[in-house]
Formats: structure tokens, C-alpha cells, sequence
């Protein structure tokens, strides 16, 4: 084997090993008796949901590992293997040594991965966001455990789990707050998002679909293993916050992702969005524990592991098709793009156009069997006696709904602004062959596929993994076993739409562009296309403002002293307060620019009269 390539073969070694380990359960290692009082072991056989995290880490690895191939394996194939290896320690420790080593070295290798890169700017600055917002998470998540710890009086996560029940509420809501805010902000729950659509477009492409398939699902693993593992039960409140910061997320992350023009960072947003479905699922399953309604809070732990595993397959193959697209034609923007589906990326395409139809929870993909089992637990919520209860569950049915037609939008928009249309990229690129990367999406896209059309493959373990961990099992989902053939019709629909067209002929006109010649400027732009959602869900947006990067990020203080004292500060004070005026405005002259002919043909009367007046 070539050189080039062993780092690649590594990854794709430690990923398979990764795969098969959920199969051992009596694997058990203890690698030393005692380190500050605290076992540092790791051990598959405990109740602690870490096999569908584990099954993620290995397909999402083994993809990306295949499409590293093709380019003889980058430098960063190492660091990705450790990365893979670091995950699959988090998610197999069972002391709190163990459990914290791995989680840091996941986070310093995947700062490496953001880094790659280091010679721009903007990855520096991303790299930093990443890091500060990480070890304030750690910091969050150490005490978390210590304040566990020092209650059971040992690091071993099977003794902290059997004190639990002992544990003083307030003292329970305390260390559970902290474990909200450490894995919150690994996830990139609001208001800790910011790091997220920084680092993304900073990383490479294999790196992203690693950060977003695998790393974001450890923090729901960590979620779940400290509210229903090591201080369980968690307290109504706990879940309420779960439950908002989640919605709250995934509003904001559908918003901003459906108004971004930069493929990466639109990725970006996306994975804060589902992110916030599980996370929003998962304090309904707390709510519903404390509410003494097991059967519901094992559906929602189904559905929230469901979507975390559908999540990972589709965002990897959407951040592994977009690092192909950046590979060939060197072009992030949305607006730069087009026609990719004919010419440049004609083999991706398809497999990007089945990810974006996941991404939108269109049938019958997968996206849509998990976010359909998310709505079925937030509908079995009504049921539940409590007003308040039923109200937040009409909350989350309605933030859901929401979310899901901004998805559409975003992915529509994604699809169809960069991949149909005619070409804008001014640079002629060459058919796209048959290689490593088409096989890795491949493999990514027949997984989509395949769960979607048959959840129950997936469904039947998760259900009793969640059974087992409430000691009830789910509530049964209505129409299951006709889920993969409710799923066909769009597709059968197609066919008939295909086929009827073929027999009545189809007749082909050109674009018709009010008389003027069809240029590529007469396509929509990603700009233009969210421009409506813009306007409308203006007031939720944050303004869009330029960076002084001149003087605002000014590396020496007392430099930065001079300017203020200077003459030049003054002046530009200035004409920003000039500048600030005239906007203010401009503004409010907006609203006599309406968009209604009848308002100007009122103000063409208004003047033709005021002319007569003067004329007397």
C-alpha cells in the first residue's frame, strides 16, 4: 500500500473495529485500578445507550475514510483517525477519568481539524470560538461530575448511577444545569451556536462531516447519560429548559440557514437545527419521566436516537458531496454556482439530491420516518392530562412544523440554485468519473435510503434499548408497519407523472423573460430566493453589520489607545454618526415605497394637483 494512503487505511481500520463493537457486549477492560479514587475503565456492557453513537462513529468514519482515499489520504487522515478513536473512548468510559481524557482529546483533536487551515484569519478566529466555547463546556461538565462524584463518594459511573436516587433536588437541578450548559454547548444549542457556523467552513470537508455526524451526537449521548444514567430521575425543570433550548435552536438554525448563500455555513446552521429536534425531543422525554409517563418518554428517547442517527447519515453526505464541489470548482457561494447537475458534479448530484431531500423530511427518505416519529411523540403528549403539559406539546408541534418549512426552503434552495439551472462558474470543469468520493456518498445515500424505507430495521433495537432504560416499553406508534409504503407514493407518483407525460408528449418552449434575451443573470440567486423570508422573519435576525477589522480587532492595546486619541477617530466617528442618520432615514422613507400601484398612482394624483394649486 502506498505511503500516501496508510494514514486513510488507519481510519478506515479504527472505524470497522468502531463497528464491531456494539456486537461485544461482554467487553469489559480495566486499564487501571484506581486513579484518584476513580476507575479508569471502559466497559460496553452497561445500560448506557452507547451503541447507536457507536454505530454512527463507525458509518460516518468508514465514509469519510473511503472518500479520503481518492486524494491519497491529506494530512489530516491521522488526526482524523484519532479523532474517531478519541469518540469511540467518550462513548465507551465508564468513570469519570476515563470519560474526561477522551472528551478532552476529542475536543483538542477536533480544534486541530478546524486548524488545518491555520494561515487565514478567519480560521484562527473560528479556532478560537471553538476552543473558548469548548472549555467553558468542559469546565461545565467536570464539575457536573465531581458534584456526582463526591454524593456517591466514587469516579465509577455504575456507583454514581446507583446514588443517584439519593441526591438533594436542588443539588440534582444544580449539577444537572451544568451538564445542560457543558453538553448544550458541545451540541451548539442557543445562545452557545456561535462557534458552529465558524468552524464548519474552516474545516475541511471530511472533518465536517465528522464534527457534525459524530461529535454533536456525543453531546445528546451526554444528555441522555446524565439525565437518565447518573442523576436520574431529572427534574420537570431540567426537561422544560431541554425542551426550549432545543426549540429555540432549531427556529433559529432552520432561519439562518435558509438565508445563507455559503454552501458550508448553510450546512452549518442545518446541523444546529436538527440538533435542536433532538435536544427539544429529549427534554420532552425528561418531562414525560417526571410526569410519571415512562412509555411516553421511551418514544421520545426512540425518536431523538432515530433522528440522532439519520442526522448523522444525511449531514455527513451533505458536508462530504459540498467538500467535493468546493475541491472542483474552488466556490463556496450559492450565488457563484448552478448547473453543477449536468456537467461538473453529475454523479454527486444525485446523491446530494437525495441528502437534501432527507434534510426536508421528504419521503421516503429517513429524514422523514425519525422527524414523523418526533411529531407522533409530541402528539401522544396531548393525550396527557396537564394543561400546561399539553400546551407545551402544541409548542413543539407548532416549532416543529415551522422548522420543517424552513428546511424545505433551505434545501431547495441549496439544490436548486447550485445544482440545476445553467452553469455560472465561469471556469469550463470536466464531467465528474466514477471514484472513491462518488462511493463514499454512495454508501451514505443507500443508508438514507434504506432506513427510510425500512425504519424498522433500526426502530425494533432502539426500542428496546429505551425500554430497558425506563423500564416500559415505548408507546406503539400508530400505521409503522404501512411507513414504507406510505413512503412510495411520492415515488409512485412520479412515475405516473413521468409516464403520462411520455405518452401525451411534452412540449418544450423557451424561458420566457419579458421579451429580453435569457442570461445567467436571469436566474434566481440564493440571495433573491430567501429574500421573502428575509423581509418576513426580519425582527428574528441579527443585523447585519461590517467588522472594523482595520482597528476593531487591533492586536496591541495601547495601538488601538492612539487611534482613540487621534484626529482620524473623530472623523470616522463622525461619518458613522452621518452615515447612521442618513439610514435612519432612508428607513423610514421605505414605507412610502410599498410595492403598491395604487399607493403611487395616489401620489402621482397628489402631485398633479399640488401642480395645479401652484399653477393658480
Amino acid at each position: 500500500m502506498a505511503p500516501v494512503r496508510i494514514s486513510a487505511f488507519v481510519l478506515l481500520l479504527a472505524a470497522a473495529v468502531a463497528a464491531l463493537l456494539p456486537v461485544a457486549f461482554p467487553f469489559h477492560c480495566a486499564l487501571v485500578p484506581a486513579v484518584a479514587g476513580a476507575l479508569l475503565r471502559i466497559d460496553l456492557g452497561s445500560s448506557v445507550p452507547a451503541a447507536p453513537f457507536l454505530i454512527i462513529n463507525a458509518v460516518v468514519s468508514i465514509a469519510v475514510a473511503i472518500w479520503g482515499l481518492k486524494r491519497g489520504s491529506p494530512p489530516d487522515g491521522m488526526r482524523l483517525a484519532l479523532f474517531s478513536a478519541a469518540m469511540t473512548g467518550v462513548l465507551l468510559a465508564q468513570s469519570i477519568v476515563a470519560f474526561l481524557l477522551f472528551w478532552e482529546g476529542m475536543s483538542l483533536v477536533s480544534a486541530f481539524l478546524v486548524a488545518t487551515n491555520h494561515g487565514k484569519r478567519y480560521v484562527r478566529r473560528a479556532v478560537f470560538s471553538y476552543a473558548l466555547v469548548s472549555q467553558l463546556g468542559a469546565l461545565s461538565i467536570t464539575a457536573f461530575l465531581a458534584i456526582l462524584a463526591v454524593h456517591a463518594g466514587t469516579g465509577a459511573f455504575a456507583g454514581i448511577a446507583l446514588a443517584s436516587g439519593t441526591l438533594p433536588t436542588g443539588v440534582r437541578i444544580a449539577a444537572l444545569s451544568l451538564a445542560a450548559l457543558g453538553f448544550g454547548s458541545k451540541a451548539g444549542l442557543v445562545p452557545l451556536q456561535f462557534w458552529l457556523p465558524r468552524a464548519h467552513p474552516a474545516a475541511p470537508a471530511n472533518a465536517s462531516a465528522m464534527l457534525s455526524g459524530i461529535m454533536l451526537k456525543l453531546a445528546v449521548y451526554g444528555l441522555l447519560l446524565a439525565c437518565f444514567v447518573l442523576a436520574a430521575p431529572a427534574p420537570w425543570a431540567i426537561g422544560l429548559a431541554l425542551l426550549l433550548a432545543g426549540a429555540a435552536s432549531a427556529l433559529l438554525g432552520g432561519l439562518y440557514a435558509t438565508i445563507e448563500s455559503d454552501i458550508k455555513r448553510l450546512l452549518a446552521f442545518s446541523s444546529i437545527e436538527n440538533v435542536g429536534i433532538i435536544v427539544a425531543t429529549l427534554g420532552l422525554a425528561v418531562l414525560a419521566a417526571a410526569m410519571q409517563q415512562p412509555a411516553l418518554a421511551a418514544l421520545a428517547i426512540v425518536a431523538a436516537l432515530f433522528h440522532s442517527v439519520n442526522h448523522a447519515m444525511f449531514k455527513g453526505l451533505l458536508f462530504l458531496g459540498a467538500g467535493t464541489l468546493v475541491e472542483r470548482l474552488h466556490v463556496t457561494n450559492l450565488d457563484q454556482l448552478g448547473g453543477l447537475a449536468k456537467g461538473a458534479l453529475r454523479r454527486s448530484a444525485l446523491w446530494m439530491l437525495l441528502a437534501c431531500m432527507a434534510a426536508s423530511a421528504l419521503p421516503p427518505l429517513n429524514g422523514f420516518a425519525s422527524e414523523w416519529l418526533v411529531f407522533n411523540g409530541f402528539i401522544h403528549a396531548l393525550a396527557v392530562g396537564s394543561p400546561w403539559f399539553k400546551a407545551l406539546a402544541l409548542f413543539g408541534i407548532a416549532a416543529l412544523a415551522t422548522t420543517g418549512g424552513l428546511a424545505a426552503a433551505a434545501f431547495v434552495k441549496l439544490y436548486g440554485v447550485g445544482f440545476l439551472g445553467e452553469p455560472r462558474h465561469p471556469a469550463p470543469v470536466e464531467p465528474e468519473p466514477f471514484d472513491a468520493s462518488v462511493a463514499a456518498l454512495a454508501l451514505l445515500g443507500a443508508a438514507s435510503v434504506a432506513i427510510g424505507m425500512i425504519p424498522s430495521v433500526v426502530l425494533r433495537p432502539l426500542s428496546q434499548l429505551a425500554g430497558g432504560m425506563m423500564g416500559e416499553a415505548p408507546l406503539p406508534v400508530p400505521n409503522l408497519s404501512v411507513l414504507p409504503f406510505l413512503a412510495l407514493l411520492p415515488v409512485a407518483g412520479a412515475v405516473f407523472a413521468v409516464v403520462t407525460a411520455n405518452r401525451r408528449g411534452v412540449r418544450e418552449a423557451g424561458t420566457w423573460t419579458c421579451g429580453s434575451v435569457v442570461t445567467l443573470r436571469s436566474q434566481y440567486t440564493a440571495t433573491v430566493l430567501s429574500k421573502p423570508l428575509r423581509l418576513i422573519f426580519g425582527f428574528a435576525l441579527f443585523p447585519q453589520r461590517e467588522r472594523r477589522t482595520e482597528y476593531g480587532t487591533s492586536r496591541w492595546i495601547p495601538t488601538r489607545i492612539t487611534y482613540v486619541l487621534s484626529t482620524r477617530y473623530v472623523f470616522d466617528e463622525l461619518a458613522r454618526n452621518i452615515a447612521a442618520f442618513v439610514q435612519r432615514v432612508s428607513r423610514g422613507a421605505r414605507r412610502f415605497q410599498g410595492g403598491f400601484l395604487r399607493v403611487y398612482l395616489g401620489y402621482a394624483l397628489a402631485a398633479f394637483l399640488a401642480a395645479l394649486a401652484v399653477a393658480r
